[in-house]
C-alpha cells in the first residue's frame, strides 16, 4: 500500500509541471501574436512594443506613440480580442484568434477600420509542442 502510493505520487510530480510549461508556451505565442497585431494596427515595428503585464485577461503593452509612451491594453475574450489605447480618443480595434491552423500556432485577423493601417490583415506567431 506505502509503495503504491509513493509511486502514485512521484508520478503526479513528474506529470503535474507538463501542463504548466504547455500553458507558459501558449501564453507566450498569444503575447506574441498580440504584439504582432499591435505592429499591424499602428504601422509599427514590432520590436517598438514592450509587454508590461497582465491583470486577469487584459495584457498590457507600451510603446512610444503619438509623441509619447503610451499604453494599448488587450482584453481576451477566448477567440476574440478587443484593444484600446487613451491615445486613439475611444476608437477599439478587435482582433479574431484561431488556434487549429497549426499546432503550437495562434494567427489573429486584424481590424480597425479607422488606424493608420486600415487594410485588414493576418499576423501568426508559433512555439514549440
Amino acid at each position: 500500500m506505502k509503495h503504491a502510493l509513493a509511486t502514485l505520487l512521484l508520478l503526479l510530480a513528474v506529470l503535474l509541471p507538463v501542463p504548466k510549461a504547455i500553458a507558459m508556451d501558449q501564453e507566450m505565442v498569444l503575447r506574441c501574436v498580440l504584439g504582432e497585431a499591435l505592429a499591424a494596427l499602428t504601422c509599427k515595428h514590432v520590436n517598438e512594443f514592450r509587454f508590461v503585464g497582465r491583470r486577469d485577461d487584459v495584457y498590457v503593452f507600451n510603446a512610444h506613440y503619438a509623441a509619447k509612451f503610451t499604453e494599448f491594453y488587450c482584453q481576451v475574450f477566448d477567440k476574440d480580442v478587443v484593444i484600446t489605447s487613451k491615445a486613439w480618443h475611444g476608437n477599439m480595434a478587435s482582433l479574431r484568434l484561431n488556434f487549429d491552423a497549426q499546432p503550437g500556432c495562434i494567427i489573429a485577423s486584424v481590424d480597425a477600420p479607422w488606424g493608420e493601417c486600415r487594410a485588414p490583415k493576418s499576423v501568426q506567431c508559433c512555439g514549440t509542442q
